[in-house]
């Protein structure tokens, strides 16, 4: 089977950000190696992002078009989180509430047009993985609502905006390659009790993190202050 290059870069990109995203759970705050894991994540995820949108529209996959946006949106409000000065907000933050709320509206949209076609399917997923989707996109949204009206965040829910919007396109990213392309898995593990566990790691990993977060004085100071 042939790969186009943006294909292979969009493949590439991905492995190496769910690798570099495995790794910034265990390696030590603050230290470099973590730095470095969290910047390559970073780069290699919006690369899987604005390859995704391409990938997508030339294939008419609408999901995959919507979610390579949303992974963008929430990687570059979680990198402006720790880069803006504590109860600070600006015009990027304006216009990212204005990106995602065009993006729920696409996943809900879409999802109404899967419920009530033929075969309930659209390009071959269900209403519920777009209204999945667009609930969190929603709830994206009503924070950054909230954290405008509010002129910033501080403290503790500064951190933990930037944790959750780094692991959600981590799980995307898991689930889209070990679930949603589990075809190209040898027979032997292409099983779903065993593709699922990178998938409920992630989810596992990042609960741990937020809830220690909330639980306890981890506080980021970023490079600004």
């Amino acid at each position: 089977m042939t790969f186009s290059p943006l294909v292979l870069i969009h493949f590439l990109a991905g492995s190496v950000g769910i690798l570099a995203g495995f790794m910034v759970f265990f390696l030590p705050k603050y230290s470099s190696s973590h730095k470095i894991a969290g910047n390559t994540f970073l780069i290699a995820m919006l690369i899987l992002g604005l390859t995704s949108v391409y990938v997508a529209y030339s294939r008419t996959i609408f999901l995959s078009l919507i979610n390579g946006v949303f992974i963008c949106y929430l990687l570059a409000t979680s990198y402006m989180t720790i880069k803006r000065k504590a109860g600070c907000y600006g015009y990027f933050e304006q216009l990212a509430l204005v990106v995602v709320v065009a993006v729920a509206i696409m996943y809900f949209t879409f999802g109404i047009q899967a419920a009530h076609s033929a075969t309930g399917k659209l390009h071959g997923f269900v209403p519920q993985i777009f209204y999945f989707f667009g609930g969190v996109a929603t709830l994206a949204a009503m924070l950054d609502f909230r954290m405008i009206y509010c002129g910033g965040l501080d403290g503790r829910q500064r951190i933990i905006r930037h944790v959750w919007r780094m692991c959600f396109p981590l799980f995307m990213a898991t689930a889209a390659f070990f679930l949603g392309q589990a075809k190209f898995f040898p027979e032997a593990v292409r099983k779903i009790e065993l593709l699922a566990i990178p998938v409920i790691l992630v989810i596992l990993f990042s609960g741990f993190w937020l809830i220690r977060i909330k639980l306890s004085n981890f506080i980021y100071v970023s490079n600004q202050e």
